[in-house]
């Protein structure tokens, strides 16, 4: 392995990274070197495939070692490296290693597909045509997923199987969408029918026989166990009801039908509340020798079933005529049913048990099972096939990608490079006469802030927005790293250029305020000042316009000219007066005091303004910018103001470029202005030279004799 080299981008030294030798190197580069041990897969514009196919684990985050273990992987495959510095998608088979079975397989694959798209010497394969077999592959039938839809088969019989598995435990997209079965759903049909038809089983009677364990009263048993189960609680509850009673006979007071009380609470005009109160009764009143009369005072609800039950189960099963019914003697009728009752219990939920036992045996018993396994091994048949049309894919996607995704991981070569964009970069926006090239996306405004506030860059956040239906807009960050932020404000509008050069609109919704150069440093304090004192003018001048109107709607008709004549010549002595003061103290006041105070005074603003905003402009960091989006960067990432120039910029007008000095709107307004330019010109000349005038004789009256001879005229 030659030498490692390391190239120094923005202060901060970076292993260079330009052809296959140079990226072998990182495997020895230790990770502390590294300008980024971990980044962020949703924050890269390349191949989605490609950033999928690296990032191993499915995490969304890209770490050394699964670069490592891409290149890795690569440089065992081929044999030839030399494509890697062209970033092509286009494979040359020879650069392939033949010398292990992984080599002779891509290879292979790669001839199957030429020799189907109808060129079988090609030695050449791109990627648009491996994706091309790989998409007809992947919406064929047999896709390798191991999912059968009803439409793999030709047979509608085994199509309306496919159809009931799918209907009965559910179904799974297979490879191009559809709706399908696997070997998983087969099986848990299959189970699942086998297992309910072998407890229907349990409660059959067999040919030539009458009754069985489960069935004890044959085709009857179902009925009687019916009758037993509905009654079987509330005859269980007269019984206890009966035992209390014998050990506390004043307990019967408590269980009588209705109580007084409880009489005057119902309803008798409503039906249901009458019958949930006679559902909640006895079955009959209790009594100490704990005996149901079958022919007494019944709760009328349950009367007619006792009657069903007393004439079709209890005479059966106790053999003569019932009247009476002790709980010893329902103790033997449940005894009769307890293996029925045991069957019943042990049936399981059960999907299959809508489709009936006539439909279950008949798949069970048929061949369904066998082809529909046969259907699915056939189309996992073609895995291996799709398998190494993938890694075929990978390969070409590494040759293309994996050098650059190096240049913005292990290094930021292609950040600092005007050349080259950075996988990180969104595109270019344009703005306020500016361009501005470092962009990045943003999934969340406020927590991208949080960590970017601390990168000092003046920064905008801009929200894209596509000119088609389709088109989903989004935000990104863009900082402002030369020139000044005049005219850069929110709800300025630009637009931005995506690196596939698709043209959006753009518009500013957010900034971070910082010092752009340390020019802006300095016009901060006197900008601030200029604020606050066109505030209180415009403050003064609102309360003055306001007293004004007041004192003119105050007088009368009559009397308004004599007060504005003498309101107007009130302001023409006060001027007059303020004009006389002025020159008299000016007369008085040495001009290099005036001056020297005037330069202490600036510097005392100015130096810490410059100073503060020096400060700033060398802490500026992109690396936050990167951190705000998942990052974890591990180099220090100083914009100095040069670099600032690369990244915030106004081009140059073409070489071939000619300028016409000399502005075509002073012609229009001479011929379309309602003004003539000529007398404004005339008036700004005149204001100019009063000014002049003044400033002159205020300096000439700090000199002695020149003062003298002003006071002598």
């Amino acid at each position: 392995m030659s030498q490692l080299t390391f190239r120094k981008y923005g202060g901060s030294y970076q292993l260079r990274i330009q052809d296959a030798k140079d990226l072998e190197k990182i495997q020895v580069l230790d990770e502390v070197h590294w300008a980024s041990t971990s980044i962020t897969t949703d924050s890269l514009n390349c191949d989605d495939a490609f950033i999928s196919y690296v990032d191993t684990d499915k995490n969304g985050r890209i770490r050394p070692s699964e670069l490592k273990a891409a290149q890795s992987w690569l440089f065992r495959i081929l044999a030839d490296r030399s494509r890697l510095v062209e970033r092509s998608d286009v494979l040359r088979l020879n650069d392939i290693d033949m010398h292990h079975d992984e080599g002779q397989n891509l290879r292979a694959t790669a001839e199957v597909i030429l020799n189907n798209l109808n060129i079988p010497n090609a030695q050449e394969i791109s990627l648009e045509q491996v994706r091309n077999v790989q998409s007809i592959m992947a919406s064929s039938a047999n896709n390798g997923d191991g999912i059968i839809p009803p439409e793999a088969t030709h047979d509608p019989d085994l199509a309306q199987f496919i159809e009931t598995v799918m209907d009965t435990v559910g179904s799974v997209l297979d490879a191009c969408g559809k709706p399908g079965i696997s070997e998983e759903q087969l099986k848990d049909f299959l189970d699942e029918a086998e297992t309910y038809l072998a407890w229907k089983a349990k409660g059959e009677i067999p040919q030539k026989q009458d009754t069985t364990e489960v069935m004890p009263w044959g085709a009857e048993t179902s009925q009687a166990y019916e009758l037993v189960a509905s009654l079987g609680g509330k005859i269980e509850q007269f019984f206890t009801q009966c035992a209390m009673v014998k050990f506390d006979g004043r307990a019967v007071a408590q269980m009588q039908f209705f109580r007084q009380k409880k009489l005057e609470e119902i309803d008798f005009t409503d039906k249901s509340v009458m019958e949930d109160r006679l559902k909640d009764g006895p079955l009959a009143l209790p009594n100490p020798e704990g005996i149901l009369d079958l022919e007494g005072m019944i709760n009328p609800l349950y009367r007619d079933r006792l009657l069903v039950l007393k004439e079709n189960v209890l005479t059966r099963a106790l053999e003569s005529p019932v009247k009476y019914l002790t709980e010893k003697e329902w103790g033997k009728v449940k005894s009769i049913f307890l293996a029925y009752r045991t069957w019943l219990e042990s049936k399981q939920e059960l999907k299959v048990d809508k489709l009936g036992v006539d439909h279950l045996r008949n798949y069970l018993n048929r061949s369904y099972r066998e082809r529909a396994s046969e259907l699915i091994a056939k189309d996992l048949a073609v895995a291996d096939e799709l398998n190494q049309i993938h890694n075929l894919e990978k390969l070409i996607l590494y040759q293309r990608w994996l050098i650059e995704l190096a240049n913005n991981f292990v290094s930021f070569e292609n950040l600092y490079n005007p050349k080259n964009r950075a996988l990180f970069e969104m595109g270019t926006l344009i703005i306020d006469g500016r361009q501005i090239s470092f962009t990045m996306k943003v999934q969340d405004r406020q927590g991208h802030k949080k960590i970017s506030e601390r990168s000092y860059m003046y920064l905008l956040y801009v929200e894209v927005t596509g000119r088609q239906s389709n088109d989903i807009k989004f935000e990104i960050v863009a900082p402002v790293t030369s020139g000044s932020a005049d005219g850069l404000r929110i709800g300025k509008r630009g637009i931005f250029f995506t690196i596939d050069d698709r043209e959006w609109d753009a518009e500013i919704i957010d900034i971070v305020i910082n010092p752009i150069s340390p020019w802006e440093s300095v016009k901060a304090p006197f900008q601030q000042f200029s604020k606050m004192v066109k505030k209180q003018i415009d403050k003064f001048t609102k309360l003055r316009e306001d007293k004004l109107e007041s004192t003119l709607s105050a007088p009368s008709t009559s009397g308004m000219a004599r007060d504005l004549l003498l309101g107007g010549g009130l302001a023409i002595a006060a001027l007059g007066s303020a004009f006389a003061y002025i020159t008299k103290t000016l007369s008085q006041v040495d001009p290099v005091t005036v001056l020297v105070a005037l330069l202490g005074l600036v510097a005392v603003v100015l130096l810490p303004s410059i100073m503060i905003g020096y400060a700033k402009i060398r802490k500026r960091d992109m690396g936050l910018l990167l951190e705000a989006m998942g990052w974890a960067v591990n180099i220090r990432m100083r914009l100095s103001t040069g670099l600032g120039q690369l990244f915030t910029r106004i081009p140059p007008l073409p070489k071939s470029a000619r300028k016409e000095k000399k502005d075509a709107v002073v012609q229009f307004v001479r011929e379309f202005g309602s003004t003539s330019f000529r007398s404004r010109k005339k008036t700004t000349i005149v204001l100019i030279t009063i000014l002049i005038a003044l400033c002159l004789i205020w300096l000439l009256m700090g000199f002695p004799g020149l003062k003298s001879l002003f006071q002598y005229f």
